[in-house]
């Protein structure tokens, strides 16, 4: 039995809620539709899910690869090899203390909207980027003079071990269109 078909095994034995499916075309989870078919695919829609996605891949030494929105992202019509955990089931937004708290999987034009409707102010310059929160906070995205790092308090993230990690923005390392997440392709953004 290789990695994978373990990972499947350990994953449908540990967390049967979630959601997985096997060969699964990327080109339903692109913006461009376009990429063959991924080996795993893990669609959470709780933080204990993926936190169990995570967790159990790690102990395979399996690195998973995150996808959001799959705003501006290409995938061979090959494939790809490997296990994709699909985070568009955790879009939840909350208030808390007059911030919002919200999943990464939530589109950023939902969470202005969120915003919005609380009256509450600094996300208008994302209503018009395609991506989701986690990959806006990966990337610092910008537009119209604003930048995730204006309105960012903290983020809650899986390290490369699945171990949760809750960081300060300015513990984020936020630049032109980078981040420390940049650099650790194997964190998870939740939140």
């Amino acid at each position: 039995m290789d990695r994978y078909s373990t990972l499947t095994e350990q994953l449908r034995a540990r967390c049967p809620g979630l959601e997985l499916r096997e060969r699964e075309p990327m080109a339903a989870h692109t913006t461009f539709r376009v990429g063959g078919p991924a080996r795993l695919m893990a669609l959470p829609r709780t933080r204990a899910e993926a936190e169990a996605a995570v967790r159990t891949a790690a102990g395979l030494g399996i690195v998973p690869f995150f996808l959001g929105n799959g705003s501006n992202l290409l995938v061979a019509d090959q494939g790809y090899d490997g296990f994709v955990v699909k985070t568009g089931g955790l879009d939840q937004v909350r208030e808390v203390n007059r911030r919002l708290r919200a999943g990464s999987g939530i589109s950023l034009a939902r969470l202005a909207n969120a915003a919005l409707g609380r009256g509450l102010t600094g996300l208008e310059f994302a209503h018009g980027i395609p991506g989701s929160l986690g990959g806006a906070v990966v990337m610092n995205a910008g537009a119209y003079g604003g930048e995730m790092v204006q309105v960012l308090a903290s983020v809650t993230c899986l390290d490369g071990r699945g171990e949760v990690r809750t960081l300060p923005a300015a513990e984020c390392g936020l630049s032109y269109r980078h981040s420390l997440f940049s650099d650790r392709p194997d964190w998870l953004i939740i939140e």
